[in-house]
């Protein structure tokens, strides 16, 4: 059969993102999930192997490259919106009115809305899709906010006063605390707008997750200690636990000049009460970004896990900490003591070697 090149095109871009996946993946939290059969680390050969798309030896040397760094402390950039960002939303201007260039956003400032926070909703409808793009007059009709998981069977909970402001755009500044006071459970919900534009009606909506102040299980104090340890710098945020459980702590380090350099990713059981939590940042990611201290922790957020006991649509898996919003500056002011050794472990190892293994018989696309 003859493969075209936009399908090995793909077939790499596919390749790429399940071992990245992999790397990411953290034995600590793969205690609390299901195996998964066809694992090749258990000495199964992976999907990508056995349909033939991806050779034994392009996947160890794949995974040698990537896997330099331990899963839970990688290289940041200004190309990872998502974690520079974590609560960003992703809507993107909707073409409308072909004949005329008018496009709408249906948008807002975060995903999920913590205990008191604000989430501040904007319609814009324009000629064009630049910010200064000429604003198009419409008419609202219907601005509510519904919940449920699912748009089409949510149910209506409140008005949503979208109000135009001095550039033409619709705006509502929204606190769930007060609109949703009695509300003790975490769950989706959604915005919805209709309006007309030279009587043709337009309808839009976009979700949100509302985690009431009752549902947060643990807060950052704001206590920071660093140091160095085997090679890495390590810095450990103190956490008020209020509920035990299995819970996921990010962040995000930054040079002296806060350029990006590494994020990292703990995961662990903790019980309730005061405790430390470290966060390691990797000393080869340090070096290979060449990167000067003091350095700067921002972004520092996290959640706890909640396992599904019984089948629920509306089942949210998680109880959200609010993201600390300040930032924590080393006292470390060398990389003295950093080290350039690549990571390893018995896992890696037992990886590596069941590839090597595999790659003597090299199936795949040829």
């Amino acid at each position: 059969m003859k493969i075209s090149g936009k399908m090995i095109g793909a077939i790499f871009g596919i390749v790429f993102l399940i071992i990245i996946f992999y790397i990411i993946s953290d034995n600590n939290e793969i205690k609390h999930m299901p195996t998964i059969s066809g694992d090749s680390s258990k000495g199964y050969t992976s999907v990508l192997e056995q349909m033939g798309l991806i050779s034994p030896q392009q996947a160890l040397e794949d995974y040698q490259k990537l896997s330099i760094y331990p899963p839970n402390s990688r290289p940041l950039s200004r190309e990872n919106i998502d974690l520079l960002m974590p609560n960003r939303r992703y809507e993107q201007p909707l073409l409308i009115d072909k004949d005329n260039n008018i496009y709408c956003l249906f948008t807002a400032d975060k995903y999920r809305v913590i205990g008191d926070d604000t989430i501040t909703f904007v319609l814009m409808v324009l000629q064009g899709t630049k910010p200064d793009s000429e604003r198009i007059p419409i008419a609202i009709t219907k601005s509510v906010i519904k919940k449920g998981s699912n748009n089409k069977t949510a149910k209506y909970v409140t008005e949503l006063p979208l109000a135009k402001n001095n550039t033409g755009d619709y705006v509502a500044d929204f606190i769930c605390a007060q609109s949703f006071s009695t509300e003790k459970k975490s769950g989706t919900y959604w915005a919805e707008v209709e309006f007309t534009i030279r009587d043709e009606k337009h309808a839009e909506e976009i979700p949100f997750e509302y985690f009431p102040e009752n549902t947060i299980p643990a807060k950052f104090t704001g206590n920071f200690r660093d140091y160095i340890k085997d090679g890495s710098l390590y810095i450990d945020v103190e956490v008020d636990v209020l509920r035990k459980g299995y819970y996921i702590v990010d962040a995000n380090l930054y040079d002296n000049e806060l350029e990006p350099v590494a994020y990292t990713i703990e995961k662990r059981d903790l019980q309730t009460g005061k405790q430390w939590v470290p966060l390691l940042f990797f000393g080869k990611v340090l070096l290979d970004k060449k990167a000067k201290p003091p350095f700067v922790l921002k972004d520092l957020r996290g959640y706890r896990f909640i396992e599904a006991t019984t089948p629920d649509l509306e089942f949210v898996d998680r109880e959200m900490l609010k993201p600390y919003d300040g930032e924590y500056k080393t006292r470390l002011s060398t990389i003295s003591g950093l080290s350039d050794k690549e990571w390893d472990d018995e896992q890696k190892r037992k990886r590596i070697e069941f590839l090597q293994k595999e790659s003597q018989g090299d199936i795949g696309v040829q």
